[in-house]
């Protein structure tokens, strides 16, 4: 199977039977928005994708970040990559695509009593990322894909890191405080961190 990439067509579907499906749906209209607690990460991950200028890798969609960072992206039709577990999910934000945003679904939950979470393993592997989000299910894939991606993403954008002892988050505080640079946004009870090897974070929110 080849390794999905942004310049493949529309929504990219990883399958057991390694098929690739192409689709274009109109315009997603009505919706209703979710608790907004849910969007906590939007002042942070905005601040990161201004101050930066190359592809940015969304692992979770999410109606408080997917139509944010396709508008953001589309002013200089920067590359974007937005990858989720849930096939109905995705799918509401599929108008979305472009030729410079694209979609990959990922195949963790299809079987129920045998997900597969290395399923993200090759999420976006060969591209060096400005940004990644991370906001994606299972929960205890966050901390793997932030080690995975490491030498190659400039800032994660990570939600959820005020619960590193819950069930699924327990890995955050490790692999967290492990980076050179760390900022923590806890204007809200729901938190967000940026971290970063290579750029000090915290002169982002000064």
């Amino acid at each position: 199977m080849k390794k999905p990439t942004l310049l493949n067509m529309s929504i990219v579907i990883i399958t057991s039977s390694a098929t690739l499906l192409a689709v274009t749906p109109p315009m997603i209209q009505n919706r209703i928005l979710g608790d907004a607690n849910w969007g906590t990460h939007q002042t942070p991950l905005i601040t990161a994708v201004a101050h930066t200028s190359g592809p940015v890798l969304e692992l979770g969609c999410g109606d408080f970040s997917t139509p944010l960072l396709h508008a953001i992206c589309s002013v200089n039709q920067r590359a974007l990559l937005s990858a989720d577990a849930d096939k109905k999910w995705l799918c509401l934000f599929l108008d979305l695509e472009t030729t410079w945003h694209k979609f990959i679904y990922v195949p963790v939950f299809e079987n129920p009593k045998n997900s597969r979470a290395n399923e993200w393993d090759q999420v976006g592997k060969d591209v060096h990322w400005s940004v990644v989000f991370i906001d994606h299910a299972p929960a205890n894939r966050r901390a793997v894909d932030i080690q995975r991606l490491r030498t190659h993403t400039d800032i994660f954008v990570v939600h959820d890191t005020e619960r590193p002892y819950h069930q699924g988050f327990k890995n955050y505080e490790l692999v967290l405080k492990s980076f050179k640079y760390k900022f923590e946004y806890k204007r809200y009870k729901i938190q967000t961190t940026l971290v970063s090897d290579t750029i000090d974070v915290t002169t982002l929110f000064r």
